[in-house]
């Protein structure tokens, strides 16, 4: 499944909202799951990273603003 075309755009402002957030994101691979955005990790220290820093709700912030809210989840 190809990266959405947006997600640049989604990740520069999530960056601006919250510096940690787009390091984080740059480890994240995104897809478009039943209506939900899924982020895999590459390294599970990097998912624990994401779920302590605050970094998604950056992220939920960035994708609303371009209005494209929906749930995210972090895979396992």
């Amino acid at each position: 499944m190809p990266i959405p075309v947006w997600w640049p755009q989604v990740v520069a402002a999530a960056d601006k909202r919250r510096n940690v957030t787009g390091r984080l994101l740059a480890h994240a691979t995104p897809h478009i799951e039943g209506g939900q955005l899924r982020l895999e990790f590459a390294r599970p220290d990097l998912a624990a990273a994401w779920a302590e820093s605050g970094a998604q709700t950056a992220l939920e912030g960035a994708l609303d603003h371009y209005g494209w809210t929906m749930p995210i989840i972090v895979a396992d």
